[in-house]
């Protein structure tokens, strides 16, 4: 007897629906791209239980007569392409015709559909790839309903993760597709709670207003060529993880290391340590250059000129920063002239051949305030000092890493300031949600934090420390560091990793240099903590070299 033998239809199917639908995003992904190729203007997802019990997707746009929705949840069926040659012109975003069929296979699935210049609809009822039930409905557009998701395929859902960040792909998801079409208005709806209400705009500029507020927007730089849209950080501008990182190619979410490579070259020389940009990339090209149909989640893309590409987002980016550079240098010119009589210094002389008075300029104004430092940096990070027996070489961000660390895990210590007037701080969908998620945790590091309503929370008091900071990174970073974080791990392992990311966000950087008081204080602190020896991501703050180390180094043994 032979053994090998062709899989039954419905074993096909649900094994094609693994490589397209990993979880429920994936789901709303591919139903918002065959609502976008369907001419809508408008799109509506409602969701419950993180998309595992129940997804909608709803818009206005051309609508299926009855054939065709028959037709649509067949496998390979699409009405995006026709020929061969076609596939090397990708112009849609549904065109490989497995979204419905493998959306069937996996969950209970109804479809009400309808021409929008007719009068007579359908609705389609389908269990497991297999049509149950259909009949005639009033109608115009098109809705699909997902119930039950991974219903027939239980060891797919063991690999989900909690409800929690199951739904913060979903408003990722949305808000990607709201990114690359701003004129289409967009809502997203969870668990009856409204997450994301878009208007349709006029341009991506103001889609990236509606999503992130004005005081994001302010912060990027708006860079356009022919092929190229950009919008990326302006100088300072940057976070400590890699978020609000979006890269399109002819409007299709894409992750490519091409692209993130130019981008990261382009910012050599100007980018911290430790620091990432913020940037929205928009490429268009002739669609016979570029191939999506490497993956069946078409995430991933394939250019026939790699290097062209790669040199044209470099150079693009790098121009503009040098106009920037420019522009920056010309105006602290202006400025410095302005001031220089602020770091002139009147020195007395008693020297009788001297007529008028005599002035000393620092470059440096706190080298005369301080006065003389007992300590002397190596660089801008490391401070070497000695207590008479040891060298002692201390990395000034990570020790002030550590002090911070242990004053946000004692909140009961922390001294707590109030703002005259309470900040506000708008957010993206996903980021106020992960936020309004765990306000007391982020409560419980004496952050006075508060629901503002529409993706906005309010900040009235955080710990002293923080007072002067640059409140909007700080909740942005938190927000993040509980995205990438939080899954099913303990409440105080969360408020851990919370401490963390606040610690470090605030912690003094390379580029500033503490002065004498601010260093010995510094040493203080230190010294007081549980751990003085390293960060809380276990780094050494400081490494000491003795009398008998160095007598080895110098070989005087």
């Amino acid at each position: 007897m032979p053994e090998i033998k062709i899989l039954p239809e419905e074993l096909q199917n649900q094994i094609a629906a693994g490589e397209v639908i990993e979880r429920p995003a994936s789901v709303v992904k591919e139903l918002i791209e065959n609502s976008i190729d369907a001419s809508s203007t408008e799109i509506k997802i409602e969701v419950l239980g993180a998309g595992i019990r129940w997804i909608l997707v709803s818009d206005n746009g051309t609508g299926m007569d009855r054939e065709d929705a028959l037709l649509c949840i067949h496998p390979h069926a699409t009405s995006k392409i026709r020929h061969r040659e076609e596939l090397f012109r990708i112009e849609t975003l549904g065109f490989r015709g497995e979204a419905l069929s493998s959306i069937a296979s996996v969950s209970r699935l109804t479809i009400k559909t309808g021409r929008k210049d007719g009068d007579i609809g359908t609705e389609v009822i389908v269990e497991g790839g297999r049509i149950v039930k259909t009949r005639n409905i009033a109608y115009r557009g098109t809705a699909i309903e997902v119930r039950d998701l991974f219903f027939n395929t239980p060891v797919r859902r063991k690999f989900l993760k909690s409800f929690r960040t199951e739904a913060y792909h979903i408003i990722e998801t949305v808000t990607e597709a709201a990114l690359t079409n701003p004129y289409i208005s967009f809502s997203l709806r969870i668990d009856g709670r409204e997450v994301l209400s878009l208007p349709s705009a006029s341009d991506i500029r103001e889609r990236i207003h509606q999503i992130f507020g004005e005081e994001f927007l302010s912060g990027l730089v708006e860079i356009r060529t022919p092929e190229l849209t950009i919008y990326t950080s302006k100088e300072d501008n940057y976070r400590s993880r890699r978020i609000h990182q979006y890269m399109f190619v002819n409007n299709r979410p894409v992750r490519d290391i091409t692209l993130r490579s130019a981008i990261y070259r382009a910012y050599d020389n100007i980018l911290p340590s430790g620091r990432h940009p913020v940037f929205f990339v928009y490429l268009s090209i002739d669609p016979g250059e570029v191939d999506f149909n490497v993956h069946p989640a078409k995430r991933e893309v394939r250019f026939k000129n790699n290097e062209f590409i790669y040199r044209r987002l470099y150079q693009c980016l790098k121009d503009a920063f040098m106009k920037e550079t420019e522009d920056t240098v010309r105006r602290e010119k202006k400025d410095a002239c302005s001031m220089v009589s602020n770091f002139m210094v009147k020195a007395s002389t008693s020297d009788p051949s001297v007529k008028g008075e005599i002035y000393t300029f620092f470059e440096n104004p706190d080298e005369y305030r301080a006065g003389r430092m007992d300590f002397f940096y190596i660089g801008d990070v490391f401070v070497v000092y000695t207590d008479g027996d040891t060298l002692v070489i201390m990395d000034h961000h990570a020790a002030h890493e550590r002090v911070l660390y242990e004053k946000l895990r004692q909140p009961e210590e922390l001294k707590i300031s109030y703002f005259l007037f309470p900040k506000q701080v708008r957010l993206n969908p996903r980021e106020y949600r992960v936020i309004m998620d765990y306000l007391d945790d982020i409560r419980a590091l004496g952050i006075e934090i508060d629901d503002f309503g529409k993706n906005t929370c309010i900040i009235r008091a955080v710990p002293d420390f923080l007072f002067n900071s640059d409140i909007y990174q700080i909740i942005t970073d938190t927000a993040q560091s509980l995205i990438e974080g939080t899954g099913r791990k303990e409440v105080e392992t969360i408020r851990e990793n919370l401490a963390k990311t606040v610690a470090c966000h605030k912690s003094v950087r390379g580029g500033h240099r503490l002065t004498e008081i601010e260093l010995r204080e510094l040493l203080k602190e230190l010294e007081s903590c549980e751990d003085p020896e390293h960060c809380p991501h276990g780094r050494p703050t400081r490494i000491r070299f003795t009398i008998d180390s160095l007598r080895r180094m110098f070989k005087r043994e």
